[in-house]
């Protein structure tokens, strides 16, 4: 074979990869060379094109040029017919492309001799061609990383040459043929990532398949059989539905490497893996395994990766279960509840790098144990019971080569010590939360990752913060004591900054416009502090903000309208119990994405703007994905890993390992505070605008947002009638109108809201009669109280009653009153008295005819008096 010689190719051949060209965009110029001038003649000289050294036939085309720092400048276009026209070729590559959701073409089965067929990453749509199982003589093929849809035709299963077969990171659906559990030919098989369900084929008989990936789909039922599977190495069904216990045919190969079944619901008790011999990798985390860890896993003596994580497990690890894994590099008994007893009368016979133990029982002092592991580069003991101090040699471990370092939820105590000058490997992440340090923090390692402090008693300010260097992706220093001004040195962390919260300490002063350079902040809390004056408008920089929490300060001003022009990404707006002032800007509206808005208990006036149905996120369910989780990187450096590639090999390099930082907002729910984060965020939608000097009445277009669960417009000066579309908000749990100027009637759809279990109508001006029906019945009266011309059940028993009032309620309420007649009727005589007595002393005509009166009225009642008396003493006589 030539790639160029002395022989030219064959023209039609040349013409037909002419007109492959001609479909196709070539922004790196890679098929410069090309052409029909002289020079470039010869196809078999061309870029990608080898031909055979005898017959001139083009016999391999691979035209993969990816550019890992500029993917773009990678092929785009169509499939050419005139590939047709090679029929001699074996090797076809033509991943990396851009087929721009174009189907595989059918006639790529007519190429009879090809034996390589690589189109990966290629933006592929639609089925996989049938006609592809004619191609008798194929040994490999990868379709991985596309669009490809519809089920895996059978007839793949019964190609007897095809060894190696990748169709994973698809969204192929339907079952796995039969004939692929009967393959005798296939030696790699990866269906990962697909949408396939059902119940896996038995593999029983697969003599010559030595790796079978097809996690994270939905399969279910139990594991398949995989006796006679004796070549089976690798080995991974992680990420589905599975179920049952493990089955003895798998515990059975003595050549399975690596077994990685983690995320299924797998149960029973841990099995004994004495006959996996060759056994480096066991993963069984993240399903429904119980009870003790029997003595004999420690028997498996090459075990190099062990994840029993997030399971039910329970009792003693101990010594007895590491006797004979001296390789072991790679621990992780997280999220169960086993206790660690280990006491090596000898030496440690492993030296791990990574050693995750969050929730196992290792105090209450510190587990000695961690000093020989003079190798460890992850290390995660959160949540463990110890009630110690750190001793020295854990801070020196950052020194020799530990990358991450999480001692969160225990009750450590202590200082930190000064670690400004420790020389650190790469950028570890640190993360000592929900613990009992106190103090002021003095200088930690310059080239931190992550830093999480948050949840302990520290104090001083934070000026060590400008300390850090620019790698510096997550700074959680929330409730402590912290104190003084925020610093202005937030431009060092403008490149990599994610997640900044300060929440819950003592912090004063502005907000400094140094954080507008924040170009990367996703999520920025400045909660429950004493800070004050404007919003500075340079945050309008920081373009990735979704999560904004400034309430609980004294910041002051109108509400700038940047916010809804710049930031429309955010999903949470949360101002609430601060000063600010003026109208709510509309501009607020240009917020598509918004989830939450919380602008209560200010100073805001005027009418709500009418714009509030363009939140989009308000009215859509799924709008978009969950906006909640912000993606870190928790350490930077590097590391081996056991996890194979898609083609089998072994990966070490450079890692950064990705965190989540889950967001968590206070909001006002059903009439108290609470605390929303993690899994139920990202499901709330809520508008709070309660606590302000809001006025006009409500946009019928809020009725719109049919997502919406909470509404709380309390204690403002709104009035008119409750829309009578109410109704529409369909998933309306809570409903604050309360301390309003609402006047009508309630809307009878308001009777229809399902989900309604809080609702607040007390003390505005409705009138008639509550909608009768189960749902607003079941309310409290005091739902409705303070709403004089309002009845009906459960106010009052039926219209025409007076409404049921506290006892309490009453006395109050009459002790006012009669307060306010007294005091009434003492000015009017005070009045009254005072004003006669001037006009008569003032005016003489007045003063006259007072008198003349009075003398006139004296005689009158003299004479009518005389004479009644006389009549009653004639009658008496007679």
């Amino acid at each position: 074979m030539i790639s160029g010689g002395v022989s030219s190719c064959i023209e039609k051949e040349r013409q037909a990869l002419l007109d492959v060209k001609a479909n196709l965009t070539d922004p790196g110029g890679y098929l410069d060379d090309w052409g029909s001038e002289g020079e470039k003649m010869d196809c078999c000289k061309w870029t990608g094109v080898t031909c055979d050294d005898t017959s001139g036939h083009v016999i391999r085309l691979g035209l993969t040029f990816y550019h890992l720092h500029d993917p773009y400048r990678g092929f785009t276009g169509n499939f050419s017919p005139s590939l047709q026209v090679l029929n001699q070729l074996r090797y076809l590559e033509l991943s990396y492309f851009d087929f721009q959701s174009n189907p595989l073409p059918n006639f790529l089965g007519s190429l009879s001799n090809l034996q390589t067929l690589y189109i990966s990453n290629a933006n592929l749509s639609g089925p996989i061609p049938h006609q592809l199982a004619n191609l008798s003589n194929l040994l490999d093929l990868d379709l991985s990383n596309n669009s490809l849809s519809g089920s895996i035709p059978f007839s793949l299963g019964y190609m007897t040459s095809l060894t190696y077969l990748i169709l994973a990171q698809n969204q192929l659906g339907g079952v796995v043929p039969n004939s692929f559990g009967n393959s005798s030919s296939l030696v790699h098989l990866d269906l990962s990532q697909n949408l396939l369900n059902e119940s896996l084929p038995s593999f029983a008989g697969c003599s010559s398949l030595i790796s079978l990936f097809v996690a994270n789909n939905f399969f279910s039922g139990s594991m398949p059989d995989f006796t006679g599977c004796t070549s089976l190495t690798e080995l991974d069904l992680s990420g589905n539905i599975l179920s049952g216990n493990i089955p003895n045919s798998v515990l059975q190969l003595s050549n399975l490497i690596y077994l990685k079944v983690s995320h299924n619901s797998l149960r029973g008790s841990i099995p004994n893996f004495i006959g996996c011999h060759s056994l480096s990798f066991l993963d069984l985390s993240s399903n429904q395994f119980h009870g003790n860890v029997s003595n004999s896993l420690g028997q498996v003596s090459h075990l190099n990766t062990l994840d029993l994580s997030s399971n039910s497990l329970e009792g003693v690890i101990s010594e007895a279960h590491f006797v004979t894994i001296t390789q072991l590099d790679y621990l992780d008994l997280s999220l169960n509840s086993l206790a660690l007893d280990l006491n090596f009368t000898e030496r440690v016979p492993f030296q791990l790098s990574t050693i995750k133990l969050q929730s196992c029982k290792l105090g209450p002092g510190f587990p000695m144990w961690i000093k020989t592991q003079r190798q460890v580069t992850y290390l995660d003991i959160s949540n463990a019971g110890i009630l110690d101090s750190v001793p020295d040699w854990l801070w020196n471990q950052l020194q020799i080569g530990l990358k991450f370092l999480n001692l969160s939820s225990n009750q450590i105590k202590g200082k930190l010590p000064y670690m400004g000058e420790l020389y650190l490997h790469g950028s570890p992440g640190l993360d000592l939360s929900n613990n009992h340090f106190e103090g002021e923090v003095s200088l930690l390692p310059l080239t931190l990752n992550a830093l999480n402090l948050s949840g302990n008693k520290f104090s001083g300010n934070l000026s060590f913060v400008c300390q850090l260097a620019m790698f510096l992706t997550f700074l959680d220093l929330s409730n402590n004591s912290f104190s003084g001004e925020l610093p202005a040195c937030w431009m060092n962390f403008q490149e990599k900054l994610v997640v900044l919260n300060l929440s819950n300490n003592n912090l004063s002063g502005v907000i400094p416009s140094s954080l507008g350079s924040l170009d990367k902040l996703e999520a920025l809390y400045l909660r429950a502090n004493t800070l004050v004056g404007e919003v500075p408008e340079s945050l309008s920089n920081c373009k990735s903000l979704r999560f904004v929490d400034l309430g609980g300060n004294n910041l002051s001003g109108i509400i700038p309208e940047w916010i809804g022009e710049e930031l429309s990404e955010l999903y949470v707006l949360d101002l609430e119990s601060n000063r600010f002032s003026g109208r709510l800007p509309s501009h607020l509206c240009w917020l598509y994405n918004l989830q939450v808005l919380d602008l209560s208990n200010n100073g805001l006036f005027g009418n709500i703007p009418k714009c509030f149905d363009n939140f989009t996120a308000m009215a859509r369910k799924n709008f978009r994905y969950d906006m909640s989780k912000h993606s870190y990187s928790s350490y930077d450096g590097s590391y081996s890993t056991r996890e194979p590639s898609r083609r089998g090999c072994l990966y070490t390099g450079p890692c950064q390992e990705d965190a989540y930082f889950s967001d968590n907002a206070w909001i006002r729910w059903k009439g108290t505070e609470r605390s929303f984060g993690r899994s139920i965020l990202h499901l709330l939608k809520s508008i709070d605008l309660s606590r302000n000097n809001l006025s006009g009445n409500i946009p019928d277009e809020i009725t719109s947002l049919y997502e919406l669960i909470s509404l709380n417009l309390s204690f403002n000066r709104l009035h008119g009638e409750v829309p009578k579309d109410i109704g529409r908000l369909k998933y309306l749990e809570s409903f604050d109108l309360s301390r309003n100027e609402f006047s009508g009637h309630i809307p009878w759809t308001l009777s229809e809201l399902n989900f309604l279990s809080y609702l607040d109508l007390s003390f505005n001006n409705l009138s008639g009669r509550i909608p009768t029906g189960s749902q607003l019945q079941r309310f409290d009266y005091t739902s409705y109280t303070g709403n004089p011309q309002l009845c009906g059940p459960p106010l009052t028993p039926r219209c025409g009653i007076s409404p049921v009032v506290e006892k309490k309620a009453v006395e109050e309420d009459e002790d006012d009153f009669w307060k306010s007649y007294y005091t009434g009727m003492g000015a009017g005589f005070a009045v009254g008295f005072l004003g006669i007595s001037g006009a008569l002393y003032l005016n003489r005509r007045c003063r006259y005819f007072f008198f003349v009166s009075l003398s006139h009225m004296k005689d009158w009642i003299y004479v009518t008096v005389v004479v009644y008396f006389g009549k009653l003493e004639r009658k008496f006589r007679r």
